[in-house]
């Protein structure tokens, strides 16, 4: 991921299927996602207020 922050724009690599992007007043989050599991944003006024990870293990 590059950030241009003159121009405020990012370049993502799309080739990464475990990686999940939030962005918040101006600046990006990664939030690598779990192998197995569930990841929630909760958002509150409209904006992403915190990430919740729940993992699993397959047997």
């Amino acid at each position: 991921m590059t950030i241009d922050t003159e121009k405020m724009t990012a370049e993502i690599n799309l080739m990464q299927n475990n990686i999940v992007y939030v962005v918040k007043d101006g600046r990006l989050i990664e939030h690598e996602l779990p192998a197995y599991g569930e990841v929630v944003i909760v958002m509150h006024d409209g904006k992403a207020k915190r990430i919740e990870t729940k993992t699993n293990r397959a047997v």
